[in-house]
Formats: C-alpha cells, sequence, structure tokens
C-alpha cells in the first residue's frame, strides 16, 4: 500500500514538473517591454550611407538614411553612464540634465563603427534636445566609385518615439 501511495505521489510530482515551463513562458515578454523601465531611450542610427544634405540642418536626417540605417535602442534613466555595442558599432555615454531646463540634456560620448569599407570614430560633449536627432560622428571618403559615407546619429527619446 505505502510503495503505491508512494507512485502516486512520485507521478503527481512528475505530472506538475512538466507542467511548470509551460506556466514559465505563458508570461514571456518582448524586448520592447523593457523599454518601459527607464523613462528615456537612447536611439542610436548608423549605416554606410548619407545622414543629411549638405546644405541641412545636422538634425535634419534624411529619409533614406532612417530607411537604411540600423537601430540600437538603450532603455536610460535621465542622468546616466553607460556603453551600449552592436555589430560594428560600440559607444560609451553620460548623460546630466541641464539644471532648469527638462528637454536640454549635456552629453559626453567615445564611439566607434567599423565595416568592411573602413573605420569612423569620434568622442566629445555636446547639448542635447529630447528628440532631436544629433550627427555624432562620420566620414565621407571619394574614390573611383564615388563617394563613400560612413554616419552615425543619435537622440533622446521617450520609449515608443519622439
Amino acid at each position: 500500500m505505502q510503495r503505491i501511495a508512494s507512485q502516486t505521489i512520485w507521478r503527481v510530482s512528475l505530472l506538475f514538473l512538466s507542467l511548470l515551463p509551460s506556466f514559465a513562458l505563458a508570461g514571456n515578454s518582448a524586448p520592447d517591454d523593457y523599454l518601459a523601465g527607464k523613462p528615456l531611450v537612447l536611439e542610436v542610427r548608423y549605416c554606410e550611407c548619407k545622414a543629411t544634405k549638405t546644405d541641412s540642418e545636422p538634425s535634419d536626417l534624411l529619409p533614406s538614411f532612417l530607411k537604411e540605417s540600423s537601430l540600437l535602442k538603450v532603455s536610460v534613466s535621465s542622468e546616466e553612464k553607460g556603453f551600449a555595442s552592436s555589430s560594428g558599432l560600440s559607444i560609451g555615454y553620460e548623460f546630466k540634465p541641464v539644471t532648469g531646463s527638462p528637454k536640454q540634456f549635456q552629453f559626453n560620448y567615445a564611439g566607434n563603427y567599423t565595416t568592411s569599407n573602413g573605420n569612423s570614430a569620434g568622442n566629445g560633449e555636446l547639448l542635447l534636445i529630447k528628440g532631436q536627432w544629433v550627427i555624432l560622428f562620420g566620414s565621407r571618403h571619394e574614390s573611383e566609385t564615388g563617394s563613400q559615407h560612413r554616419n552615425v546619429a543619435m537622440r533622446l527619446a521617450k520609449p515608443g518615439g519622439s
């Protein structure tokens, strides 16, 4: 009798353990669900393409750049120091809000963008306005086949854009 009870408990335990992964997977989140954890998103776009027209403002990115570029998003707080990396791109950053101006941030960075055609790097300190794109660094080389561009742009936005 004790052996039958022991086997029953063992089978019930086995059934429970086999169902446990289903319960654990039922609540899985998407990557974007984690963006809501912090109030801002650092969006970094990079591409071997032209980012702006020659005579335009640095914040006026070409639609072709926005379409063709790769996008790296990092969920951040309003005052943060960090590092982000993706295929070919690495960037260290630090930003702090400007006192009395909720949409402006002091931004320090050092970055490197490497492609099969070369390397672009930059570092600096600038004033960011939340939601506005800024070209961090890039390069343009003339060759027999035409102009070759590499550009890195970023903005600080609310999760979901703007």
